[in-house]
């Protein structure tokens, strides 16, 4: 795969089979960085589309705070599309209609502000917001987007008192903007806005996955959106959007403490949606470390809802301090999927038992796909209720479309867990790659110049597994024992053909086969495509692994 961003640099050679660095390594830093958890609040869109003004805002803060929300952790009060109808002054400045925002912008900002929360903003990378290109339940409004104005709109956003900016793609989508350009840009102006108002703003990515993003924008960014909305405006709250949102957001080696992989914003709590839907859904966004932006009417929300929103052991999970994004780590059977998330302290997992079938099914968290050994203790956050201790794995009855989340407390099993690194030719110097970012199932592995992205990143896992991505695993293609068994990725689902050995030689052999990963035919070219082969002494069957 060409590199498509600044190269790092290349990885040593000739080392042998190197210990790899215990999760993930640190982002790039960012002048935008400036939080240390994923961020939490409530966001005006899923509720409200376009029609806000004080007053609606005004309504959802004093019930975010009411509501036990604020004391739970959610901080950030986000204006969303519909603020802004696109009007300038003569100077350009962005003006709005103070009927509907007495005092403007800076006095919404400074309500937020005075009940102890932090205020967000919105605009389009482009010259026209989404108002302008599609219904969000007022008149279209162009001329809503920052392009051309980037400096003056986000130093104007700074001195309005703003601490969150989101910044969306409609418009840089209808004028093909790159985003990684654009968005660097907007990196830049933010940055020079903080220069000089001393307020550093929280940057919110919003270009859909288009682009990316999980590759470039941990350098310049703290969130950044991986799918589609979840929920479009006149539509209903659905768990397969749900799901689609979250597994676009597995992309675990671009997250670390002050960078997120962005699934959208919640929609628990809105119509339609059980109570068991709205546990899952947080669920998945908790196991994900995911930011927590609350979609719904907090002034009408039930109190199931409002329990749900503020359960501080699942909260705990979403924040742990490590940043680490869950991954799936075993899917027995299809649709029977476990996710595990490494939390701080020694054996410790967050585990999330996800059934996408259409019939309840039992699933089990084995401790050794979670890096554990021994007895582990298990315990339901939703309850807050010890469920016992138990020697090998815990197997729980999950409904169809719903998921169980448990913590986990053991050993850590040796090699602490999960490691992630490159995986580097001895003979040809450059590294096991996945062509362009595919996740294909049966695409095969191939050598590539090193670069340093996710489609390079491997994980090996205390199970002998080589994840990438976070739920893809190197596989034997259907099972092969042969010579010339294509290793290609396929979802993780805990068979022999998924299982390899890393060997003090530079060998990587596969459990089930006893075949070495191999670069077909001793070549050393981008593109070289990697098999099973009997195990000999070339250079070609010889890996290092580092980090």
């Amino acid at each position: 795969m060409k590199a498509r961003g600044v190269l790092r640099a290349l990885l040593a050679l000739g080392m042998g089979v190197a210990t790899l660095t215990v999760g993930n390594g640190p982002a790039a830093a960012a002048p935008n960085n400036v939080v240390s958890t994923p961020p939490m609040g409530w966001a005006s869109w899923n509720t409200f589309a376009a029609k806000i003004n004080y007053n609606v805002i005004k309504g959802q803060v004093d019930a975010l705070v009411s509501a036990g929300l604020k004391d739970a952790g959610y901080q950030y009060v986000n204006i969303d599309e519909g603020w802004w109808q696109g009007t300038r002054d003569a100077a350009g400045n962005i003006t709005v209609d103070t009927s509907e925002w007495p005092g403007g912008m800076a006095a919404i900002a400074d309500y937020i502000h005075s009940k102890g929360l932090k205020a967000g903003i919105y605009t389009d990378a482009g010259r026209d917001g989404c108002g302008y290109y599609y219904p969000t339940g007022r008149p279209a409004a162009p001329g809503s987007g920052s392009e051309s104005h980037y400096d003056q709109d986000f130093l104007q956003f700074s001195r309005w008192g703003f601490d969150f900016v989101k910044v969306d793609w409609c418009g840089g989508n209808a004028e093909g903007l790159n985003p990684q350009s654009a968005y660097t840009a907007i990196s830049d102006s933010i940055a020079r806005a903080t220069a000089q108002t001393g307020r550093p703003m929280v940057f919110s990515i919003c270009s859909w996955g288009n682009g990316g993003p999980w590759n470039w924008a941990p350098g310049i960014s703290t969130m950044w959106r991986t799918s589609q909305d979840i929920i479009y405006y006149g539509e209903s709250a659905s768990m397969s959007r749900v799901l689609a949102n979250f597994d676009s957001a597995q992309h675990p080696t671009a997250q670390s403490p002050g960078h997120y992989n962005d699934p959208d914003m919640l929609i628990v709590g809105m119509p339609n949606f059980s109570a068991a839907q709205n546990r899952t859904h947080l669920g998945l966004w908790a196991i994900s470390g995911a930011p927590l932006l609350a979609g719904n009417n907090l002034a009408t929300m039930s109190a199931e809802t409002r329990a749900i929103l503020t359960n501080r052991e699942v909260i705990a999970i979403d924040q742990d301090p490590l940043g680490r994004q869950g991954t799936r780590v075993a899917e027995d059977a299809t649709g029977l999927q476990v996710y595990s998330k490494t939390l701080t302290g020694t054996g410790r997992r967050a585990v999330l038992l996800l059934n996408r079938t259409g019939a309840t099914a039992n699933i089990t968290a084995r401790w050794s796909s979670l890096g554990l050994t021994g007895t582990a203790a298990v315990r339901d956050p939703w309850t807050g209720t010890d469920l016992g201790s138990f020697a090998s794995g815990y197997t729980a009855s999950v409904p169809s479309g719903q998921a169980v989340l448990l913590t986990v407390s053991g050993t850590d099993g040796s090699g602490s867990g999960s490691r992630t690194g490159a995986i580097v030719g001895r003979q040809s110097g450059r590294c096991l790659d996945i062509d362009n970012f595919s996740s294909v199932n049966g695409t095969q592995a191939q050598l590539w110049d090193c670069n340093g992205q996710t489609n390079q990143s491997w994980t090996y896992t205390s199970d002998k597994r080589l994840t990438i991505y976070g739920n893809k695993c190197l596989d034997a293609y259907n099972r092969g024992t042969a010579n010339g068994t294509k290793a290609v990725i396929w979802d993780c689902n805990g068979q022999s053909n998924q299982q390899w050995n890393l060997n003090a030689d530079g060998t990587i052999t596969g459990v089930q086969s006893g075949l070495c990963l191999d670069a077909t035919g001793a070549a050393t070219a981008n593109g070289t495509k990697i098999v099973l082969w009997s195990c000999g002494s070339g250079a070609n069957q010889r890996w290092t692994l580092t980090s």
